[in-house]
Order: structure tokens, then sequence, then C-alpha cells
């Protein structure tokens, strides 16, 4: 079969099952896919197959979870377009947000993307310091629930002549929005890669040197030099209430707050002084990229000098820094936190030797403590009544044990990248098929996957996104790059994806003739750059021969973890690679 006529059937089949509709032009080079609107995006733009049909059912959840969650509202510098973080919170949640990206890119057009930053950015105190949520609203429609609410900007729509107030707040036992806002926009500049938007001025200063700024913030606000490493609030793991009030004050951090260096909040800051890193090295920076190059490698080593305990095989979930402030406080050291532990795997905290001991200790917690999924955020929990507000009080409950997808995923992410795919993808079926008992993504499950919490959890459809699209079907887009690591190993799939933010496509269909020895996959792409396609070998096998449209071709292999690859370089044109491979 010509290739031409190959790659033609199988995009149409694609559009079909994802309910498009191509034009037809160029019978050689396959046509881009049409522009269409962000309604039509949110139903098209992402559609995959595998042979787990809770796996196939969970990617039903994405939109309908980002479309309850659309905010849109005239802001201080900006029309503000974004996503609540589930249908009991009406505000944009800077750390949240960031967590939707990875799946929000897929069926949103840019300023779904960008304006929600900038706005938050426009807010950016004198110190650096970032909001946790911003709300259009007076201040009292938010105090019952954020007592220290206030209203950061008034004014009115020059379009419209309405009034506009905007309120806000910040969880000050956290130390992570600021390096959410960091994490958020350095993927906006993956995808577009826009220098001008990184230059853009957000009342005076460049949306670049606020990103800096709010780092800077955390090194001279939230830093203990003693051990250093940042700090926050004692509280569980990753979240935002701290044991010593049965209210709402224990989201805030005062003077009787204890307060600890912990691993989520630096294995954070870690991925966002790289990320900032990152930015200055493509755009030139040569003297900001190794600054902030060396800032991150300082908290990585800090981190594991203080918190990695080689005798249990995990990071303990902090330090306290102020005893005196907790009396009574229980050993913690042996809790397994997941969050903190999931960051720390997958943004590249934990070595290789750290990571597998991680995978292993979180999945003998599971079984020890009979969770349904991977997903129990703190096991064992602090015990009942240490945390004096309601919603943590009780074991195994919220974010003091409960389960989180939002976490699973990033964890199960973690999983596949540093070469743990047949674990990561049992694990994530696991997942899939809870969601698929619950008929929905929510903010968390109970220790039997019963769900509670907000519905429409977008976080989770973010992260369970990612770890689909980039964990299992390793598709890996930016700007200047497209690349395939596809973990798929014995198991048939097929991926169709569009970004409106760039109008790039992706469509690959992959099988494993066991018979034959043989892997299979047809692929084909609107990027114009040159990249790499790595496929998974089946366990026990090894790459005999690698051939590209019938053509022999040079590959390479490559271990990572329990997995191993043969890859070789590509174009992005429709083509057809075939791997023989022995046992």
């Amino acid at each position: 079969m010509k290739r031409s006529f190959r790659a033609k059937i199988l995009f149409f089949v694609y559009l079909s099952l994802a309910g498009c509709v191509a034009r037809e032009s160029n019978p050689v080079r396959q046509p881009q896919a049409p522009p269409v609107s962000t309604s039509e995006a949110q139903e098209r733009s992402l559609f995959y197959s595998s042979s787990s049909d809770e796996l196939n059912r969970l990617q039903n959840f994405f939109s309908p979870s980002l479309k309850a969650n659309e905010k849109s509202f005239a802001g201080s510098i900006t029309s503000v377009k974004g996503f609540g973080a589930g249908s009991s919170y009406p505000q944009i949640w800077l750390r949240d947000s960031a967590t939707i990206i990875p799946v929000s890119r897929y069926f949103y057009t840019l300023e779904y993307l960008t304006s929600w930053i900038e706005e938050h950015l426009a807010h950016q105190g004198a110190d650096g310091s970032l909001n946790d949520w911003i709300a259009p609203g007076e201040a009292e429609n938010f105090r019952a629930a954020a007592p220290n609410v206030r209203e950061v900007y008034k004014g009115k729509d020059a379009a419209t002549g309405q009034a506009i107030v905007i309120s806000a707040d910040k969880n000050s036992t956290e130390a992570d929005q600021e390096t959410s806002a960091v994490d958020a926009a350095y993927q906006v500049f993956q995808i577009t890669g826009s220098r001008d938007w990184m230059n853009k001025s957000i009342n005076g200063l460049s949306l670049l040197s606020r990103l800096e700024l709010s780092l800077e913030y955390l090194l001279k606000h939230r830093f203990d030099a003693w051990h250093g490493l940042i700090t926050s609030a004692f509280t569980a793991d990753w979240g935002d209430v701290s044991p010593v009030y049965a209210d709402q004050r224990a989201i805030y951090l005062d003077s009787k707050t204890p307060v600890v260096a912990g691993l989520y909040t630096n294995a954070l800051f870690y991925r966002a002084a790289t990320q900032l890193s990152e930015i200055h090295q493509r755009l030139g920076n040569q003297e900001r990229a190794g600054y902030w190059r060396v800032k991150a490698a300082l908290i990585k080593e800090n981190v594991n000098k203080h918190l990695w305990q080689d005798a249990r095989g995990f990071y303990r979930l902090h330090l306290l820094l102020t005893p005196a402030l907790l009396h009574g406080a229980p050993d913690d050291s042996d809790i397994f936190a997941m969050g903190g532990n999931a960051v720390a795997a997958l943004y590249g905290v934990a070595e290789a030797e750290q990571a597998r001991r991680i995978f292993e200790t979180a999945e003998q917690r599971q079984r020890q403590y009979n969770l349904s999924t991977i997903g129990g955020t703190l096991l064992p929990p602090f015990p009942r009544g240490f945390f004096k507000h309601p919603v943590v009080s009780e074991e195994y409950a919220y974010q003091n044990g409960g389960q989180w997808d939002w976490f699973a995923a990033r964890f199960l992410l973690a999983e596949f990248e540093r070469g743990y795919s047949e674990r990561g993808l049992r694990q994530l079926i696991e997942v899939a098929a809870k969601c698929v008992r619950n008929n929905g993504l929510y903010e968390w499950n109970d220790r039997s996957g019963e769900a509670k919490g907000s519905a429409n959890y977008a976080g989770s459809a973010g992260a369970l996104g990612a770890a689909v699209v980039q964990g299992l079907f390793g598709v890996y887009l930016s700007s200047s790059a497209l690349d395939l690591k596809i973990r798929l190993g014995e198991r048939a799939g097929k991926i169709y994806l569009r970004q409106p933010a760039t109008d790039s496509y992706l469509s690959y269909q992959y099988s494993y003739d066991a018979k034959g020895a043989s892997l299979k996959l047809d692929y084909e792409s609107n990027v114009n750059v040159e990249g790499r396609v790595c496929l998974l070998l089946p366990k026990g096998t090894r790459a005999a021969e690698l051939r590209l449209d019938d053509a022999k071709k040079s590959f390479t292999e490559e271990t990572v973890g329990e997995d191993s690859y043969a890859c070789a370089a590509t174009d992005w044109k429709a083509h057809r690679l075939e791997l023989r491979v022995t046992r």
C-alpha cells in the first residue's frame, strides 16, 4: 500500500472516531485539521483508543469537567478566561489551573491558557508574593470560606461601562502559589514558544520578571537558611489546613502555626527554578539561566540531605522547624506522603534508585492499608483529632489519607517517565475503573473509592490527561519539537489530538503482532521539525530490525528503569514504521 493512501485512510479514521471532518486537499501530504471554534474543539480535539475499556471511557470525563468549570469575566488588564477547580469552587486557583493545562491545551484556545496567568500576575504583591485565587465579585461573597479575602481591583469595563470588582486571597499555609505560576507560564511557553509573551508588560514589569520576582519572594521570605529549604506551614502533605485551628483560620500562617521544611513545597521549587533556567536559556539569557540552575541544584541537594530516608525507601513528609508550637506531635517520619514523593520522582529530585523504591513503597502501602487505588495521600494518616479542622480531623478523609486522582495521576506519570510502564499502566487502569464506577471525576475518594468532595474536578482531568497522553501514549509536543515515546508495549492503541493554540495535530495507530514478532506504527503530524519515535519493547524481547516505509533504517536502544526502547529519528510526514523483535 502506498504511504500517502494508507496515511489518508488512517487520518480519516481518526477524524471519524473523534467526530471530526477533514477537508480534502493535497493527496500526498495529509491536510491539516480545519480551523474550529472553541466549542467544536472541546468535543473533537482529543481522542484515544486502547485495549482497556475503562481507560477508553476515562476520556469521556475530560471535556465535561473542563466545560463545567469554565470561567470568563472582565479583569483589570484583560478579559479573563480560565477554569475553576471543581463545581464547588467559583474562583480561579493558581495551582489547580497550572495542573489543568496538560489537557486544556487540547480543548481550548490560547486565551484560556494565558489570560488567567496574566491577571494573577497583575495582582502580585510588591514583595513578589502571589494569591491563591482570584474571582469576580465583592469580598463579602467569599468571606465565609476565606476570612482574609480582600478586593484587589475596582474599576469599570471600558467596553460596557459596568463596574468591575475582583477579589483574591492567599492560603498562606502553603508556599506553592509562586512555583505554580512559573509552571503554568513555562507550559504555555513550551506550547507557543512566544518570546513576546514572556516579555509582555504586566503593570510595568515583564511577565518573565514577575515570574522571577515570585521565586525570589520564596527565597527571601519563606526560606530556612539552616537547612537551605523553602518553608511552609505544617499541613497534610500538599494541603492547606494546619492542625491548630478548627475553623478557617487553619488556612493562614500566623504566630501560632507550626512551620516546616516540606518535601512537596521544595520539589515544586526545584521544578520551577529549573523551568526558569530553561526559559532564560532559550531566550539567550545565560547569566540568569545559570543563576536559577544553581538555585535548583541547591534545593535538590538539601532535599536529599535532610528528607530522604534510606532505611524506609522514601522521602519524609517534612522537618518540623518550630516544635514548641506543636507539643505532643506524633512522629510522622513513617508516613508516606503521596504528593511530595510523586513530584520528587516526577521532576527529578529523586535519582533513579530512589524513584524505584518510592514506587515500590507506594504499592506496598496501598496493599497494607487496603485502598482501592494507588492514590492514598498519607499512609498511614495522622491520627483522628490531630487536625482540629473537621475537614481533615478523621483518618482517610480529605487530605488526611483520602484518595486523590489529582496526585495519583502525577505519580503514575512519574512511573511511566522513570521506566516502570507496566506498573504505571496497571495502576492507571485501576484509577480509570474507579472513575468509571463513580461516573465522573471527583475531588477525592474515600478508602474504598467512593466519590467525595467537588464533582467535575478539573485538576484531576488535567493530571489524568497527562498520565494518558504523555505517560502511556508518549506524546511530547512543544513549539520547537515533537517526540513520541510510545509505552503501549504489547497493547494496541491509537490517538488523535489537535492543539488549538498552534493548530498542530498528531495521529498515530500502533499494534503488536506477537506471532509475527513485530511492532507497527502508522503516524503523521503537521509539525515541521525533525523528531524521534521510541517504541517500548515487549517484555523479554530485543530489537532486531527497523524499517521505515519498507526501507531499512538505523535505530538506537535505550533503557530507563525496567523499560527498554528502540528509537529512530523521523520527520512527521505520513509514515509506517515496523520494528521486528526477537526473544
